[in-house]
């Protein structure tokens, strides 16, 4: 894939890897650069874009620095103003006093820069050509236009330390330093706050946790009377006793709604004997990115903690909020990821995005699927926590790119500290972000670019019909009427251009699958009876083959037929039947578990799904139904808990988008091959049929087994009634 635009890499991921050879990474924004000795300063570009010296922050483009590797442990300094620039010691010199100045780019030695990191969290910047110099703020001078130059290195002269902190993430105004203003919130007086009481139990009857034993603290405010469901917030790893001070503030000052704290702390299997210690569940339950902690919240903890003190609370996630450090913050974006109905709000402290249990996965997992309804507050700390699982810092960095890109309402900061520093000094901005105009809803954000292309606003999914045996292998007429297989009924059904869903045919001979040829005729395959069918308008049906245990079933627009085929003695394993003219021929086989299958609009290419792993296979059409050139070539997203993506159904837009039915939901490919979109259902359930019909042909179905979901998109219907059309790139 080409890279259009210029990559930096973050500082701290830079100078922890300064042994190993750099790579490239998409910008991760930008930094400032602030003397030790003058810290209400930061580096800046003069207006005549040659001299460096120091300024007041403005955040403007000539105090944005850009950072980027070059050669082993060396950088490029540039301003953002203008990139033909770089930083450089005036013309190569070495001497004490040489000015630092912008020069053109030109890859010399005194334009290459080492930074090597100081106990306090400063950088010493010393030029390639001069190696004991090192960028000094002149004489320490605390006032605009201060001379820079470069000076011998002398270990711990401040003038010669610099702090360099990324600029990510915050829309807010920057001030001295490049720091974010200190929130503060409505005045009150001390004699309105009420005190709350504390509440502690302990729980030990989780089924979802068996075995598992854990304290239980609960803070009720004074404000709580029963008379409607109070809020919710859920703290990971237990209780602090400054958040009841900060919560009887904000309750009284209105910044959050009347809300019942409950802190948790992570399940523990007791040893059965003494001088060990017991299973400690904190990893498996907070780091997992499963729903297995929001369902124990919800199904088990808040029903307890209700019952055992009598409290009347919301379950509405719009009135529910989620908080925690490290592991305790993933685990609270979890709940809010997997549960948005459960919980809306997050705030998430050096969440532990890395790979532990496939948090590090979750950048791209913001990006590919649509949006969620969920408001998060997030921090991470430029000296954060770095071990085997990953670099928090940088993982973080990706969080909050990922959630910009995809149009989350979100803030986040980068704060001077090391792992989850600034937890309670920002805990009041948080909760007054996440809670702001509540009880207003929390809304999805737009998606990322992909998904724009694909999705309408304000068009959601909505419940077509539902109390199916097992639906799936549905595929559309000409006219936008969507047949599928009630396999385990035993019947076809039919849901019309308007939407109406009808029997189509009563006993369909076990069908597993439908297509629509050409002529508008359905045909249908059984895995169990064997027979082929075909069907008229009518619903009357004839037996065109037998003797073929089918899974899917796919029509073509010259009439021929393409079967898919698994485990029957005859046929063998994952095959690929052509058939044409009433005969049958082999044309694929050695596929896991071949089930749906589609080809591309411009009528050459097919796709074959392989159920049991992360592939669709794309293959050639040649002239005489034979296959050629295959891959595997479509990369599937397979969730953490799952072995496989489990397709099940494909099909093509006329636009030249796949959609593909999974346990995910549906996932949409780029056509050289990997999934940009991921459209899960309401109710999270595995999606085992899509298509594209109705009236317009722009409705795109879901089918799930008992239930049927449907939405309107940008993209439309195609299939054997559908001319050839050009196939177009899919952009990035």
């Amino acid at each position: 894939m080409p890279f259009h635009f210029q990559r930096t890499i973050p500082l701290v991921a830079l100078l922890s890897f300064a042994n190993a050879t750099i790579s490239r990474a998409e910008d991760w924004g930008h930094y400032s650069i602030t003397p030790v000795s003058g810290p209400g300063f930061v580096l800046e570009a003069t207006d005549d874009s040659t001299v460096v010296s120091i300024g007041k922050p403005t955040g403007g483009a000539n105090q944005k620095w850009v950072v980027i590797p070059k050669e082993e442990d060396y950088f490029s300094i540039k301003p953002d103003a203008d990139s033909s620039l770089v930083l450089a010691a005036s013309q190569g010199g070495e001497k004490n006093g040489t000015q630092a100045v912008l020069e053109t780019d030109a890859g010399k030695p005194w334009q290459l820069w080492a930074l090597k990191k100081q106990e306090n969290g400063s950088y010493t910047i010393s030029p390639k050509h001069a190696p004991l110099q090192g960028l000094d703020h002149f004489g320490g001078k605390k006032e605009a236009g201060a001379k820079i130059d470069i000076w011998i290195n002398k270990p711990g002269d401040p003038h010669l330390h610099w702090f360099i902190k990324p600029m990510a993430g915050s829309p807010l105004p920057l001030t001295d330093a490049a720091e974010i203003p200190v929130y503060e919130g409505p005045e009150i007086k001390p004699e309105d706050i009420l005190e709350g009481r504390i509440e502690k139990t302990h729980f030990n009857q989780s089924k979802i946790f068996p075995g598992t034993e854990r304290e239980v603290t609960v803070f009720i405010p004074a404000q709580y009377d029963g008379a409607k469901p109070a809020c919710v917030y859920v703290k990971t790893d237990g209780y602090n006793p400054r958040e009841k001070q900060l919560m009887e503030t904000m309750i009284a000052t209105g910044e959050m709604p009347v809300t019942v704290g409950v802190f948790v702390r992570p399940g523990q299997v007791p040893a059965p004997m003494e001088g060990t210690i017991g299973r400690r569940n904190r990893d498996f339950e907070y780091d997992a990115v499963n729903d297995n902690n929001v369902r124990f919240l919800v199904e088990e903890l808040l029903p307890f903690v209700a019952k055992e003190f009598d409290l009347n609370l919301s379950q509405d996630g719009n009135d529910r909020s989620m908080s925690g450090g490290s592991s305790g913050g993933i685990a609270a974006w979890v709940a809010a990821w997997n549960r948005p109905d459960a919980f809306s709000r997050v705030y998430c402290a050096s969440g532990s995005f890395v790979a532990f249990r496939g948090g590090h996965e979750f950048p791209t997992m913001v990006r590919k699927f649509e949006a969620k309804p969920i408001r998060s507050f997030h921090t991470t700390a430029t000296r954060d926590m770095e071990n085997c699982a990953g670099d928090w810092y940088l993982l973080d960095l990706q969080m909050d790119k990922a959630l910009k890109f995809s149009g989350y309402d979100y803030q986040f900061r980068v704060i001077d500290g090391r792992h989850v520093a600034g937890y309670m000094e920002n805990y009041r901005e948080a909760m007054a972000y996440l809670w702001k105009g509540w009880p207003e809803r929390v809304q999805a954000g737009p998606s990322a670019p992909r998904a724009q292309e694909i999705l309408i606003p304000g068009e959601g999914w909505e419940l077509v019909a539902e109390g199916f045996k097992s639906t799936r292998g549905p595929a559309c007429n000409e006219q936008g009427d969507v047949f599928f297989a009630d396999t385990s009924a035993n019947k076809i059904h039919r849901i019309d251009a308007a939407g109406a869903v009808s029997e189509f045919v009563t006993d369909a001979g076990q069908a597993h699958c439908v297509t629509v040829g050409a002529d508008g005729s359905v045909y249908t395959i059984s895995e169990k009876s064997g027979k082929l069918m075909k069907y008229d308008e009518t619903g009357k049906g004839s037996v065109i083959m037998e003797d073929i245990l089918g899974h899917s079933i796919l029509a073509t627009p010259d009439g021929s037929l393409f079967v898919t085929t698994n485990g029957a003695k005859a046929h063998g394993p994952g095959s690929v039947w052509f058939i044409k003219d009433g005969k049958k021929t082999q044309v694929d086989s050695g596929i896991k578990f071949a089930t749906g299958m589609t080809y591309r609009p411009d009528q050459w290419l097919l796709s074959v799904a392989e159920g049991h792993s992360k592939w669709v296979y794309s293959y050639q059409i040649n002239d005489n139904g034979s296959l050629s050139n295959k891959e595997r070539f479509f990369h599937l997203h397979v969730a953490d808990w799952d072995d496989d993506a489990g397709a099940e159904s494909l099909c093509y837009s006329i636009e030249g988008r796949q959609f593909v039915a999974t346990r995910s939901g549906i996932q949409i490919s780029a056509d050289d091959g990997p999934t940009q979109v991921i459209l899960p259902v309401p109710d999270q359930s595995r999606v085992t049929g899509v298509a594209i019909g109705g009236k317009d042909g722009d409705i795109l179905y879901a089918f799930c087994g008992k239930k049927i979901w449907k939405r309107k998109i940008k993209q439309h219907a195609m299939g054997a009634f559908t001319p050839w059309a050009k196939a177009n790139g899919t952009r990035l």
